[in-house]
Protein backbone atom coordinates (compact mmCIF):
# COMPACT_ATOMS: atom_id res chain seq x y z
CA UNK A 1 0.00 0.00 0.00
CA UNK A 2 1.38 3.25 -0.87
CA UNK A 3 0.75 6.49 1.35
CA UNK A 4 -1.05 9.50 -0.04
CA UNK A 5 0.68 11.50 -2.50
CA UNK A 6 1.86 14.54 -0.38
CA UNK A 7 3.48 14.74 3.11
CA UNK A 8 1.35 16.02 5.98
CA UNK A 9 3.02 19.75 6.82
CA UNK A 10 0.62 21.54 9.36
CA UNK A 11 -2.48 20.81 10.82
CA UNK A 12 -3.97 23.29 8.28
CA UNK A 13 -2.82 20.78 5.42
CA UNK A 14 -3.97 17.56 7.34
CA UNK A 15 -7.40 19.19 7.36
CA UNK A 16 -7.77 20.40 4.15
CA UNK A 17 -6.89 16.72 3.20
CA UNK A 18 -9.40 15.36 5.30
CA UNK A 19 -12.17 17.63 4.28
CA UNK A 20 -11.12 16.74 0.26
CA UNK A 21 -11.38 13.29 1.20
CA UNK A 22 -15.07 13.60 2.80
CA UNK A 23 -16.38 16.31 -0.35
CA UNK A 24 -19.34 14.66 -1.22
CA UNK A 25 -19.05 11.45 0.99
CA UNK A 26 -22.18 10.33 3.26
CA UNK A 27 -19.79 7.98 5.18
CA UNK A 28 -18.02 8.88 8.75
CA UNK A 29 -14.13 8.26 8.07
CA UNK A 30 -11.81 7.02 11.48
CA UNK A 31 -8.76 7.87 12.32
CA UNK A 32 -5.52 6.35 14.21
CA UNK A 33 -2.51 8.12 14.66
CA UNK A 34 1.31 5.97 14.73
CA UNK A 35 4.57 7.91 15.06
CA UNK A 36 6.20 5.04 13.75
CA UNK A 37 5.54 3.46 10.28
CA UNK A 38 6.56 0.21 11.16
CA UNK A 39 4.22 -0.15 14.07
CA UNK A 40 1.62 -3.03 13.24
CA UNK A 41 -2.19 -2.11 12.73
CA UNK A 42 -3.18 -4.76 15.19
CA UNK A 43 -4.32 -5.33 18.88
CA UNK A 44 -2.00 -5.18 21.10
CA UNK A 45 -3.32 -8.87 21.96
CA UNK A 46 -1.68 -10.07 18.72
CA UNK A 47 1.49 -8.10 17.75
CA UNK A 48 4.03 -11.20 19.80
CA UNK A 49 1.46 -14.15 17.83
CA UNK A 50 3.52 -16.74 16.37
CA UNK A 51 1.87 -18.96 13.53
CA UNK A 52 1.18 -21.92 14.19
CA UNK A 53 0.03 -24.68 11.17
CA UNK A 54 -1.21 -27.48 12.71
CA UNK A 55 -2.72 -30.75 10.48
CA UNK A 56 -5.91 -31.50 11.23
CA UNK A 57 -7.67 -35.50 11.14
CA UNK A 58 -8.14 -35.10 7.31
CA UNK A 59 -5.30 -33.86 6.44
CA UNK A 60 -5.47 -30.24 5.67
CA UNK A 61 -3.63 -27.67 7.77
CA UNK A 62 -5.18 -24.93 8.96
CA UNK A 63 -3.44 -21.05 9.30
CA UNK A 64 -3.74 -20.01 13.65
CA UNK A 65 -1.53 -18.35 15.16
CA UNK A 66 -0.58 -18.73 19.09
CA UNK A 67 1.24 -17.12 21.85
CA UNK A 68 -0.77 -14.41 23.51
CA UNK A 69 -2.79 -14.38 26.07
CA UNK A 70 -5.47 -15.65 27.07
CA UNK A 71 -8.63 -12.64 25.91
CA UNK A 72 -11.17 -14.28 27.24
CA UNK A 73 -9.77 -15.40 30.95
CA UNK A 74 -8.38 -11.48 30.79
CA UNK A 75 -11.72 -9.74 30.23
CA UNK A 76 -14.05 -11.92 32.47
CA UNK A 77 -11.51 -10.89 35.37
CA UNK A 78 -11.85 -7.62 34.99
CA UNK A 79 -15.34 -7.51 34.65
CA UNK A 80 -16.06 -8.91 37.77
CA UNK A 81 -13.24 -6.69 39.15
CA UNK A 82 -15.07 -3.62 38.17
CA UNK A 83 -18.61 -4.24 37.39
CA UNK A 84 -19.48 -3.21 40.73
CA UNK A 85 -17.97 0.21 40.69
CA UNK A 86 -19.15 0.83 37.75
CA UNK A 87 -22.70 -0.35 38.52
CA UNK A 88 -24.16 -0.86 35.18
CA UNK A 89 -26.04 -3.54 34.68
CA UNK A 90 -27.13 -3.08 31.29
CA UNK A 91 -22.94 -3.08 29.79
CA UNK A 92 -22.17 -6.69 28.19
CA UNK A 93 -18.74 -7.74 27.22
CA UNK A 94 -17.97 -5.66 24.24
CA UNK A 95 -18.46 -2.65 26.77
CA UNK A 96 -15.52 -4.00 29.37
CA UNK A 97 -13.59 -4.85 26.06
CA UNK A 98 -13.35 -0.85 25.30
CA UNK A 99 -13.22 0.02 28.96
CA UNK A 100 -10.11 -2.07 29.58
CA UNK A 101 -8.67 -1.64 26.22
CA UNK A 102 -8.20 2.34 27.04
CA UNK A 103 -6.59 1.35 30.39
CA UNK A 104 -3.61 -1.21 29.00
CA UNK A 105 -5.37 -4.52 28.72
CA UNK A 106 -4.22 -6.20 25.64
CA UNK A 107 -7.61 -7.38 24.03
CA UNK A 108 -8.84 -8.17 20.47
CA UNK A 109 -9.92 -4.20 19.64
CA UNK A 110 -8.09 -1.86 18.25
CA UNK A 111 -9.02 1.93 18.65
CA UNK A 112 -9.84 4.47 16.48
CA UNK A 113 -10.89 8.30 16.55
CA UNK A 114 -13.92 9.88 14.66
CA UNK A 115 -11.72 13.15 15.29
CA UNK A 116 -8.90 13.34 13.23
CA UNK A 117 -7.30 15.93 15.58
CA UNK A 118 -6.98 12.78 17.81
CA UNK A 119 -5.24 10.66 15.80
CA UNK A 120 -2.69 13.75 14.68
CA UNK A 121 -2.08 14.18 18.38
CA UNK A 122 -1.27 10.53 19.15
CA UNK A 123 0.88 10.43 15.87
CA UNK A 124 3.60 13.22 16.70
CA UNK A 125 3.25 13.91 20.50
CA UNK A 126 5.71 11.73 22.13
CA UNK A 127 8.50 12.34 19.07
CA UNK A 128 11.48 13.85 20.34
CA UNK A 129 13.72 12.67 17.56
CA UNK A 130 13.15 10.72 14.47
CA UNK A 131 15.23 7.82 13.03
CA UNK A 132 16.12 9.05 9.37
CA UNK A 133 13.94 5.68 8.03
CA UNK A 134 11.12 6.42 10.03
CA UNK A 135 8.20 9.37 10.30
CA UNK A 136 4.78 9.43 11.95
CA UNK A 137 1.71 8.56 10.07
CA UNK A 138 -2.43 8.44 10.36
CA UNK A 139 -4.58 5.92 8.73
CA UNK A 140 -7.69 7.17 7.61
CA UNK A 141 -10.24 4.08 7.71
CA UNK A 142 -13.84 4.03 6.10
CA UNK A 143 -15.56 1.94 8.64
CA UNK A 144 -18.91 1.46 6.72
CA UNK A 145 -16.72 -0.30 3.74
CA UNK A 146 -15.21 -2.21 6.08
CA UNK A 147 -18.48 -3.64 6.96
CA UNK A 148 -19.94 -3.68 3.58
CA UNK A 149 -16.90 -6.11 2.57
CA UNK A 150 -17.33 -8.09 5.52
CA UNK A 151 -18.57 -12.24 6.54
CA UNK A 152 -20.73 -10.66 9.48
CA UNK A 153 -24.16 -10.35 8.86
CA UNK A 154 -27.53 -9.25 11.01
CA UNK A 155 -30.06 -11.12 10.36
CA UNK A 156 -29.47 -12.43 6.98
CA UNK A 157 -28.81 -9.16 5.59
CA UNK A 158 -25.14 -7.51 5.31
CA UNK A 159 -24.16 -4.69 7.84
CA UNK A 160 -23.47 -1.37 6.00
CA UNK A 161 -22.38 0.94 8.66
CA UNK A 162 -20.00 0.65 12.23
CA UNK A 163 -22.15 -2.07 14.18
CA UNK A 164 -23.39 -0.97 17.37
CA UNK A 165 -23.06 -3.09 20.70
CA UNK A 166 -25.20 -1.69 22.94
CA UNK A 167 -27.95 -4.08 22.40
CA UNK A 168 -26.52 -7.44 22.10
CA UNK A 169 -26.02 -9.85 25.05
CA UNK A 170 -22.96 -11.90 26.46
CA UNK A 171 -24.12 -14.82 24.38
CA UNK A 172 -22.87 -13.18 20.70
CA UNK A 173 -19.46 -12.09 22.63
CA UNK A 174 -18.33 -15.31 23.48
CA UNK A 175 -19.92 -16.89 20.20
CA UNK A 176 -17.68 -14.34 18.01
CA UNK A 177 -14.47 -14.69 20.41
CA UNK A 178 -14.66 -18.15 21.68
CA UNK A 179 -11.88 -19.51 19.46
CA UNK A 180 -9.68 -16.54 18.22
CA UNK A 181 -8.23 -18.02 14.94
CA UNK A 182 -11.77 -18.59 14.04
CA UNK A 183 -13.88 -15.29 14.40
CA UNK A 184 -16.53 -14.58 12.29
CA UNK A 185 -14.62 -11.70 10.51
CA UNK A 186 -11.63 -14.24 9.32
CA UNK A 187 -8.74 -12.28 7.55
CA UNK A 188 -10.15 -8.59 7.32
CA UNK A 189 -11.85 -6.92 11.08
CA UNK A 190 -14.93 -5.66 11.81
CA UNK A 191 -16.26 -1.89 13.03
CA UNK A 192 -18.17 -1.69 15.93
CA UNK A 193 -19.41 1.30 18.28
CA UNK A 194 -21.01 2.20 21.44
CA UNK A 195 -23.09 4.62 22.01
CA UNK A 196 -23.28 4.52 25.39
CA UNK A 197 -21.08 6.77 28.39
CA UNK A 198 -18.63 4.38 29.00
CA UNK A 199 -17.75 6.46 31.97
CA UNK A 200 -14.35 6.97 30.63
CA UNK A 201 -12.83 10.61 30.13
CA UNK A 202 -10.03 9.20 27.85
CA UNK A 203 -12.92 7.05 25.61
CA UNK A 204 -15.59 10.20 25.36
CA UNK A 205 -12.29 12.64 25.10
CA UNK A 206 -10.95 10.57 22.32
CA UNK A 207 -13.71 9.81 20.25
CA UNK A 208 -13.30 6.54 20.82
CA UNK A 209 -14.77 3.60 18.02
CA UNK A 210 -13.23 0.14 17.59
CA UNK A 211 -12.25 -2.40 14.88
CA UNK A 212 -12.71 -6.14 16.44
CA UNK A 213 -9.80 -8.63 15.27
CA UNK A 214 -9.04 -12.29 14.76
CA UNK A 215 -5.79 -13.92 15.54
CA UNK A 216 -5.69 -14.37 11.63
CA UNK A 217 -5.92 -10.73 10.30
CA UNK A 218 -3.07 -8.91 8.41
CA UNK A 219 -1.09 -7.40 10.90
CA UNK A 220 -0.14 -4.23 8.81
CA UNK A 221 -1.68 -1.54 7.35
CA UNK A 222 -1.98 -3.68 3.79
CA UNK A 223 -5.59 -4.64 4.59
CA UNK A 224 -6.66 -0.73 4.20
CA UNK A 225 -5.67 -1.29 0.66
CA UNK A 226 -7.88 -4.09 -0.26
CA UNK A 227 -10.45 -2.78 -2.86
CA UNK A 228 -14.05 -4.42 -2.49
CA UNK A 229 -15.89 -2.76 -4.92
CA UNK A 230 -12.68 -3.27 -7.39
CA UNK A 231 -12.38 0.29 -6.95
CA UNK A 232 -12.31 2.11 -3.73
CA UNK A 233 -9.93 1.19 -0.76
CA UNK A 234 -10.85 0.86 2.50
CA UNK A 235 -8.74 3.16 3.93
CA UNK A 236 -5.85 5.19 2.98
CA UNK A 237 -2.25 6.76 5.01
CA UNK A 238 -0.98 9.88 5.36
CA UNK A 239 2.54 10.50 6.01
CA UNK A 240 3.59 13.50 8.60
CA UNK A 241 6.92 15.44 7.32
CA UNK A 242 9.00 14.57 9.95
CA UNK A 243 10.92 17.98 9.47
CA UNK A 244 7.56 19.03 10.44
CA UNK A 245 6.67 17.23 13.63
CA UNK A 246 7.56 20.24 15.87
CA UNK A 247 5.83 22.64 14.17
CA UNK A 248 2.38 20.63 14.32
CA UNK A 249 3.30 19.83 18.10
CA UNK A 250 3.23 23.41 18.97
CA UNK A 251 -0.30 24.12 16.49
CA UNK A 252 -1.94 20.85 18.50
CA UNK A 253 -1.02 22.99 21.74
CA UNK A 254 -2.35 25.81 20.68
CA UNK A 255 -5.41 23.91 19.94
CA UNK A 256 -5.29 22.81 23.51
CA UNK A 257 -4.81 19.00 22.67
CA UNK A 258 -2.23 17.95 25.39
CA UNK A 259 -1.82 15.09 27.79
CA UNK A 260 -3.62 16.35 30.17
CA UNK A 261 -6.59 17.26 27.71
CA UNK A 262 -6.42 14.07 26.13
CA UNK A 263 -5.93 11.28 29.07
CA UNK A 264 -7.61 13.39 31.84
CA UNK A 265 -7.22 13.14 35.80
CA UNK A 266 -8.89 10.08 35.80
CA UNK A 267 -7.54 7.62 39.18
CA UNK A 268 -5.55 5.16 37.96
CA UNK A 269 -7.54 2.11 40.23
CA UNK A 270 -8.45 0.22 36.36
CA UNK A 271 -5.00 0.70 35.45
CA UNK A 272 -4.06 -1.40 38.70
CA UNK A 273 -6.72 -4.18 38.05
CA UNK A 274 -5.24 -4.71 34.37
CA UNK A 275 -1.95 -4.89 35.51
CA UNK A 276 -2.49 -7.88 37.86
CA UNK A 277 -4.76 -9.63 35.61
CA UNK A 278 -1.91 -9.69 32.97
CA UNK A 279 0.84 -10.52 35.99
CA UNK A 280 -1.09 -13.36 36.95
CA UNK A 281 -2.37 -15.06 33.09
CA UNK A 282 -0.08 -17.53 30.62
CA UNK A 283 -0.04 -17.13 26.86
CA UNK A 284 -1.79 -19.79 25.25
Amino acid sequence: MDYYEKEITSVTEYLNIIFSLKKGMDYELWFRGHENQTWELTPTLFRDAKLSIPKSSCGIEDIRYENFGDFNQYILKFKNEVQDKINLNHWNLFHYTFLAQHYGLRTIALDWSTDPLIALYFAVADITNIDKDTFPVVYILNPSRLNESSLVHRNKTSINEPFCIDHVGDGLFKKWFSDLNKTPFGFSPFAVRSNYDLRSHRISRQSGVFTLHDARCKRDFSWLSLLPDGINPLGIALKISPKKVTCIQKQLKMLNLTKDTIYGYEKTEFEKIVNSIVEGTKKV
